[in-house]
């Protein structure tokens, strides 16, 4: 099934990260707070943060590219809203890099980034009020309110009205399909 399963130092307790839960040991049942992280290509992250260092690990699949993805229905990015579990498919990320849609009466805006190939999920708000993007270009998107220009890739204003502006990134998770599914069940699709 491909899905990592940690184990920490001091309990012993084993992790799933698709979860963020125990799953055995000592703290079985207790979550972790989530974090947002990134899974993005090298070159675009040292961009980014040019004072980055590297901790240096053997690694478990090949240099991370877009052939990553060369099979995108192999993948999702999972999230979950209102305490429900939903996964937006890799390959309709990769056919619509801009997608806003609502789950229940929270809006959200999921970009994929083509160069970083790495998939974000905001929530489309700026001075209190819901924005609706579209796509520029490649690395480029602005909403229809303030014709405002946006970073697909980090949901930085970064001309026009709200320039200086940053969309609140919310957790989400890359994962292969059939992980996704086993540990959440009852996940959703997101239709695009």
């Amino acid at each position: 099934m491909r899905s990592l399963v940690m184990s920490d130092v001091e309990t012993k307790t084993e992790w799933s990260h698709l979860l963020g839960k125990g799953m055995a040991g000592k703290l079985k049942g207790r979550k972790l707070k989530p974090i947002i992280t990134d899974m993005v290509t090298w070159s675009v992250w040292k961009k980014q943060h040019p004072d980055t260092t590297v901790l240096d690990m053997s690694r478990t699949s090949p240099e991370y590219t877009s052939l990553f993805y060369r099979d995108p229905d192999r993948f999702v990015f999972g999230f979950e809203a209102n305490g429900q579990a939903y996964a937006l498919p890799m390959a309709n990320m990769m056919a619509t890099p801009v997608h806003q849609f609502s789950i229940g009466k929270i809006p959200l805006l999921a970009t994929f980034d083509e160069e970083g190939v790495v998939t974000h999920l905001f929530e489309p708000r700026a001075d209190d009020r819901v924005l609706n993007f579209e796509r520029v270009d490649d690395q480029i998107m602005t909403d229809r309110q303030t014709a405002s220009r946006w970073q697909i890739l980090n949901g930085n204003c970064i001309e026009g009205e709200l320039q200086g502006k940053v969309l609140k990134q919310r957790v989400g998770i890359m994962s292969f399909r059939k992980a996704w599914q086993n540990f959440h069940p009852d996940s959703q699709n997101v239709s695009f």
